[in-house]
């Protein structure tokens, strides 16, 4: 996997299911504010490397009211080869998404969008205000949640993205 190349053996245990199932819980929950049907399956492969890469994470906008096309095109050199690092979280994220189902955290409508039933997960668990990197990657994903939810087209966000589904 690229991520096993790309980080020492510390930050790579820190891509376990547990810690990017917490991430992506956020992102669904923020969603879901926006977008009742909750969070489409499939943007879960695009939330994660862009809340758990400091590269994608540290250029996402500060408003949900920012086009993505625009801000797409404002990180054009940014963005170059984001569908390769979509395909090295595949693994990660399946994972992830099994901790999180295994868990009850989440569930999967029939319409292919997860929704959490049970907000059991505090809004800031304390682990993740105590640790500035976790942190960072959890408001990430909260925000490109809602961003996400407000987007009209799930193959619109891919299509930016110049990612394949």
């Amino acid at each position: 996997m690229i991520i096993d190349a790309e980080l020492s053996k510390e930050e790579a245990n820190l891509y376990n299911p547990a810690y990017v199932g917490v991430v992506l819980y956020q992102a669904v929950r923020e969603c879901s504010k926006k977008n009742l049907q909750g969070l489409h399956c499939s943007l879960v492969y695009l939330i994660a490397p862009l809340a758990l890469s400091g590269r994608y994470s540290s250029i996402l906008p500060n408003s949900t009211s920012t086009p993505l096309a625009g801000w797409v095109s404002d990180h054009e050199g940014y963005l170059a080869g984001f569908a390769s690092s979509v395909n090295a979280y595949i693994d990660v994220v399946n994972l992830a998404i099994v901790f999180l189902l295994e868990h009850e955290a989440i569930s999967l409508s029939e319409d292919g969008f997860f929704i959490i039933d049970d907000e059991a997960m505090p809004q800031m668990p304390a682990i993740v205000n105590k640790n500035e990197k976790f942190k960072n990657n959890y408001l990430s994903a909260g925000f490109l949640g809602r961003w996400f939810g407000l987007s009209p087209s799930i193959e619109g966000v891919y299509a930016y993205l110049g990612v394949m589904p």
